[in-house]
C-alpha cells in the first residue's frame, strides 16, 4: 500500500467506536540542524586529527633522514676499504644536504660516489633533507656521547694526513681512513664526530664510535635514546 494512501485503524475506548484517520506523509531528507551537527562534528574530528597527522609525518621525516645518512656513513666505510682510499660522508649544513665522496688517489681529488666527473663539481649530485628538517640541534647542552653537541668538523679540500688542505666554512664531515675508523684532518683516530637534524617535532643523530659504526638516536626532551 502507498505510504500516502495508507490508513491507521484504531478503536475509540471512550466511545466503543471504530475511527479511521490519514496517516501523516513521512518527511525524508536532513532537517537544517541535523546537517549542521554532523558538519560541527566533522570540523571538530578534523581539528583534533590534524596536529596528530602533522605530527607524524615529521617524526616519519626525520627518522627516514636519520636512516640515509646512517646508512650513507656504513656506505662510505666500505668505500674506504674496498678502494684502500679515504672516503666521507659531506653535508652542507647551509643548504641541508649531503653526499658521499672517495678520495681519487690518481686525480688527488674528492669525488662524489658514483659521479663521472674525477672530482666533485658544483654540478655533482647531493640528497636534500626532507622538507622541514635541518642540520642542527637547537639548545640542548648534551649530545648522545655525553660532550656537548656538534657537528663533525668543517670538511677539507684534501684528505686527511700532512696536508689536508684548507677547510670549507658551514659543512661537517665524517671521514673514514682505508681501515675504516673515523679520522680527523691529521688522520688521527676519533670517537666522537655526528651529525645533528632537527624539525618542529624532534632532534636526531647519527654518532659514530671509534670502530666506525654510526648508531642512530632520538631526543626524548631530557635525554638521547638510541634507536
Amino acid at each position: 500500500m502507498s505510504l500516502f494512501n495508507r490508513k491507521i485503524r484504531s478503536q475509540d475506548l471512550l466511545y466503543g467506536r471504530s475511527v479511521t484517520c490519514w496517516a501523516r506523509p513521512r518527511q525524508l531528507g536532513f532537517s537544517m540542524i541535523e546537517l549542521m551537527l554532523v558538519v560541527t562534528g566533522i570540523i571538530i574530528l578534523t581539528g583534533i586529527a590534524i596536529p596528530s597527522i602533522t605530527g607524524l609525518t615529521r617524526s616519519f621525516r626525520i627518522g627516514g633522514d636519520t636512516r640515509q645518512i646512517a646508512a650513507q656513513v656504513n656506505l662510505a666505510r666500505l668505500r674506504a676499504a674496498a678502494g684502500y682510499t679515504h672516503a666521507r660522508l659531506y653535508v652542507n649544513l647551509n643548504a641541508n644536504t649531503y653526499h658521499l665522496e672517495v678520495w681519487n688517489k690518481a686525480s688527488t681529488c674528492w669525488q662524489t660516489y658514483e659521479d663521472s666527473n674525477a672530482c666533485t663539481q658544483t654540478t655533482s649530485s647531493v640528497v636534500p633533507l626532507a622538507p622541514g628538517n635541518t642540520f642542527g640541534f637547537g639548545s640542548i647542552a648534551t649530545g648522545p656521547t655525553g660532550a656537548a653537541p656538534a657537528q663533525a668538523p668543517a670538511c677539507t679540500s684534501g684528505v686527511a694526513g700532512p696536508s689536508p688542505g684548507s677547510t670549507t666554512s658551514n659543512t661537517a664531515c665524517i671521514e673514514f681512513n682505508s681501515r675504516t675508523y673515523p679520522v680527523d684532518s691529521t688522520n688521527k683516530v676519533v670517537a666522537s664526530d655526528a651529525i645533528y637534524i632537527q624539525n618542529a617535532e624532534n632532534y636526531q643523530a647519527i654518532a659514530v664510535s671509534v670502530s666506525g659504526q654510526p648508531a642512530q638516536y632520538r631526543y626524548t626532551g631530557s635525554s638521547w635514546v638510541q634507536f
